[in-house]
């Protein structure tokens, strides 16, 4: 009797794992004949998934001086306009016409504005601040984060009316010791512990 309680056990275990086998990857949502989960690639297959080096955009341009750059908000807005413009020439690099407004050795001053979709040849982005919030700012007033609403067009260079789309950024300010009010950091998202 033990025996065949044994035998049933394993014939149940057996079939139980076939089962599993061919259950689990649907339920997951994956094709059972590619590579198992958590399998490691090889070289070649690692090689295609590497993302295409970006390089660093031209010098950096100074900054409009009709900006107050003691100014904060002045400083965010002019900042974001020039952060998010594009031109097609900005494929594959990043652009620095920002970096006049952010503080040196910040990552809007020494990387710039990463380019991840520029518009096609022959078009140009723009971009304009339609709202500008103050979200935070430190007790000593050495530093403020702003949320601007950003719209954003594409279009021929001359053309004016594009279709726009309207994006958040989210920009930290520090405050210099001559006063003036540089960039610190741009993001898409609220940063984690200040919402």
């Amino acid at each position: 009797m033990n025996r065949a309680i044994r035998l049933a056990a394993v014939v149940v275990g057996v079939v139980a794992v076939a089962l599993a086998a061919a259950v689990v990857p649907a339920v997951l949502g994956r094709d059972a004949s590619g590579p198992p989960l958590g399998a490691v690639l090889d070289g070649p297959a690692r090689r295609a998934l590497d993302a295409v080096p970006v390089r660093r955009g031209a010098v950096p341009v100074p900054a409009d001086p009709a900006v107050d750059l003691t100014d904060p908000q002045a400083v965010v807005r002019a900042y974001v306009v020039a952060a998010r413009a594009t031109t097609a020439d900005d494929r594959g690099r990043t652009h620095l016409r920002a970096a006049a407004y952010a503080e040196p050795g910040s990552p809007p001053a020494a990387v710039g504005a990463i380019v991840l979709d520029p518009p096609p040849p022959g078009q140009v982005r723009t971009a304009a601040v339609t709202a500008l919030d103050l979200v935070a700012a430190d007790e000593a007033d050495r530093r403020r984060g702003y949320r601007a609403t950003v719209a954003t067009g594409t279009g021929q260079a001359a053309a004016t009316g594009s279709a726009t789309t309207v994006t958040v950024a989210y920009v930290v300010l520090a405050r210099q010791p001559d006063g003036r009010w540089l960039v610190a950091a741009d993001s898409p998202v609220l940063p984690d512990g200040d919402h």
